[in-house]
């Protein structure tokens, strides 16, 4: 791939796979489409220190997602992180979020910093730093859009957002500002290391995302009987959920 265009259209056939399978899937590559898309009106709008190399971390960053789920497809070898997020898709017990955050901590926790060590000469990540901590500023932007479509869909968000202190998008906000953080510290990480030694960093850090996945599956401050409670209030449709999700990006 050559373009952040070409980017989307792979989500789209994602989206539309998912749909047409009732799939989970589509929730994180719904969500997934949106963050792309404002990050390419960042970059249009030349909000970056050097936006042709966010084009270049753009591409290689989804790439990382599009290979593990080819993959995945196929029935060859993904990240354990991914493997966890896509095999989820088969459990009709989580919620929607608990899909998204899965998507998230393997997509931002492993493929982010790797993909921008992956894009910067050896030992030389450091001048990526700003433009890294910009796409904060772009994604978070449309956050409250995307939190505004899943209030609709699983009515606990909602909830959550109300009892966190009338802030925003406290959920997204803090997942996807957390999970940054730890991702520059991967490409730091992965940057320094010399190329034979790099995937088994990688490694290393994908066991640590696939350790955050099973708390996802598994959070120890909800209790079985309390998601089945809060899964109750989510919509089971998941075309029409992936439809109100995919609904955001037609927002300005």
């Amino acid at each position: 791939m050559k373009t952040i265009e070409e980017v989307l259209k792979k989500l789209d056939e994602i989206i539309i796979w998912s749909k047409e399978n009732q799939s989970p899937i589509g929730y994180f590559a719904s969500t997934y489409r949106i963050m792309t898309a404002q990050v390419l009106k960042g970059i249009q709008q030349k909000k970056f220190e050097d936006n042709p190399r966010m084009v270049v971390l753009d591409i290689a960053f989804a790439q990382r997602y599009l290979d593990a789920w080819e993959n995945y497809r196929k029935g060859e070898k993904c990240s354990n992180s991914w493997y966890i997020a896509f095999e989820a898709a088969k459990n009709s017990n989580l919620l929607i979020l608990q899909h998204l955050f899965l998507g998230m901590n393997a997509h931002i926790n492993l493929d982010l910093g790797v993909s921008a060590s992956s894009i910067m000469p050896y030992r030389k990540i450091n001048p990526l730093k700003k433009d890294f901590e910009n796409i904060n500023n772009v994604i978070s932007s449309i956050n409250q859009k995307v939190q505004d479509s899943l209030n609709k869909i699983c009515y606990p968000v909602d909830l959550i957002d109300k009892i966190s202190n009338g802030k925003d998008n406290t959920i997204l906000d803090f997942a996807i500002s957390k999970a940054r953080e730890t991702s520059w510290a991967t490409a730091v990480i992965t940057s320094n290391t010399p190329n034979f030694l790099r995937s088994s960093v990688i490694n290393i850090v994908d066991y640590a995302a696939a350790k955050i996945a099973s708390q996802i599956l598994n959070p120890k401050i909800l209790t079985p009987s309390l998601l089945k409670e809060l899964k109750k209030c989510e919509s089971n449709d998941v075309t029409k959920s992936i439809d109100i999700l995919v609904s955001t990006k037609s927002m300005s």
